[in-house]
């Protein structure tokens, strides 16, 4: 799985927190190709599934069910730096890994407004223009949870609900090839 080494980028994205696996459909064709951001972004990595997250209110129940089921193996880290172990009552950030490499992350629930999904899986997807696919979410029925912004290390991200209520993250990276 690629994902950016800025996953503090992805949780200012989310807030507090963010979750809910789901597709979303609506976006899709000419929204997915065009090209307004100055991105190394390519074709044949539009649409893909960039990054998944779990948001559990229960990381502890989470981290085990996912070991148990999937084999992976949490590696708990500081949620503003996954470069190091969380500090004393510092906040964490679970990523879950397969052999060396990184499968997904996990981090806590704790929705603090009405613009915060629910609690489950949310895929981050690969889009050629957040700002463009963005216009369609809205013209297909979805809704902005969180407006596109830039993170000069992983990219542009926003954070949209289809219309059925899930919620899913937008990246165009900065890199065509996130660093692990």
């Amino acid at each position: 799985m690629r994902r950016s080494n800025n996953l503090p980028a992805l949780k200012k994205a989310r807030g507090a927190a963010f979750g809910i696996f789901a597709a979303l459909a609506a976006v899709s064709g000419p929204a997915l190709a065009a090209e307004t951001c100055n991105t190394s972004s390519t074709t044949s990595q539009v649409g893909t599934v960039w990054w998944s997250e779990l948001v559990s209110a229960n990381p502890d129940k989470s981290r085990d069910f996912y070991a148990a089921i999937a084999g992976w193996s949490p590696k708990i880290v500081a949620a503003e730096d996954t470069s190091r172990p969380p500090n004393p009552g510092e906040p964490e950030y679970t990523l879950f890994m397969n052999g060396n490499s990184e499968a997904a992350g996990l981090s806590k629930y704790e929705a603090k407004g009405q613009n915060e999904a629910r609690a489950g899986w949310m895929p981050y997807l690969q889009v050629a223009s957040v700002d463009t696919v963005v216009i369609e979410v809205l013209k297909k029925g979805g809704k902005l949870l969180k407006a596109p912004y830039d993170d000069t290390e992983t990219g542009r991200i926003a954070i949209v609900e289809d219309p059925d209520g899930f919620a899913v993250g937008l990246v165009t990276p900065v890199s065509a090839a996130p660093a692990h």
